[in-house]
């Protein structure tokens, strides 16, 4: 049996991965997660001359993760990269192209334990003062309220807003649904925009773009919110700095972390405790600018 019988491409093993991810039914966004990351290492496999499965070893994983760290490229980043990757090599183990993943003998990349800079009241207002339109004062409140991902977000359906109690229908990664929610400022500005634009029907997209009426894209509303933070002079103006604001303004409001968890669609608390780190180190500071002893004493 000649070697190319025995092990494959490289490349083949990576068309039929994303062929056995794609008959699973994962999500689109699932799917071009594994296309971008993976791929970009079957990329840099080719070049180094990497052809067939097999020759695949651990200190080709830890020159690639290197190769990740010159380019910049966030821990978060480097660790969902070979996150990927993992999946991808023990899915050739799964195939029988190799015996062993060679991610057995590699330790994943650290990731950095800081959070990024959440909303402070002040910009919000700064953000809402410098909308052009009821549909992106409705944006900028929804995510705020909602704490939805950009892809959860733009999937909206007319059918998953409950207007009347404020339940919210979000279909969240690995297909799981869950319901977060909107208070009644949130849906004031919302029926404001449907007034604007009409009230979708069950079917129809709640966010569209404002020319084309077609349902606002992922890169829609990175652009709509890139545009509107720099007119406001806010720094952080994406869909996720909302959502981390979502969850320390919540913690700081006196949520509890497990209805956090369950109206963010996190698996685990692992992050939250991140945030609510900082909630702690919140009332640290209260106490030492106003405690008791220390300032009336």
């Amino acid at each position: 049996m000649s070697l190319e019988q025995r092990f494959p491409l490289v490349q083949q093993t990576f068309d039929i991965f994303l062929l056995d991810a794609e008959s699973r039914g994962l999500t689109p966004s699932t799917l071009t997660y594994y296309r971008q990351r993976v791929g970009r290492f079957i990329r840099w496999c080719d070049e180094q001359g990497v052809k067939y499965i097999n020759e695949i070893g651990t200190n080709h994983l830890r020159y690639y993760l290197i190769h990740l760290q010159q380019q910049n490229l966030a821990s978060q980043s480097q660790h969902t990269a070979a996150s990927a990757i993992r999946a991808f090599l023990n899915f050739c183990v799964d195939e029988q192209w190799i015996d062993e993943t060679p991610m057995k003998r590699l330790r994943m990349p650290r990731v950095d334990k800081k959070i990024l800079k959440a909303l402070e009241r002040d910009d919000v207002h700064t953000l809402l003062a410098h909308c052009k339109s009821e549909r992106d004062k409705a944006i900028v409140l929804c995510l705020l309220d909602t704490g939805c991902r950009a892809s959860e977000f733009v999937a909206l359906r007319g059918q998953d807003i409950n207007l009347k109690d404020g339940s919210v229908r979000v279909m969240g990664k690995g297909k799981k649904e869950r319901l977060t929610y909107l208070g009644v400022k949130a849906r004031k500005q919302l029926l404001r925009y449907y007034t604007e634009r009409g009230t979708p029907s069950e079917s129809e997209p709640v966010w569209v773009s404002e020319k084309e009426r077609e349902q606002l894209t992922y890169s829609g509303l990175h652009q709509i919110l890139k545009r509107l933070g720099r007119r406001a002079d806010v720094e952080e103006c994406t869909a996720h700095t909302f959502r981390r604001t979502f969850a320390l303004w919540s913690l700081r409001n006196g949520m509890n972390i497990f209805s956090l968890q369950r109206l963010m669609g996190h698996s685990d608390i692992h992050v939250l405790q991140r945030y609510l780190a900082l909630v702690e180190r919140d009332l640290q500071d209260a106490h030492q600018n106003y405690g008791a002893v220390d300032k009336m004493l």
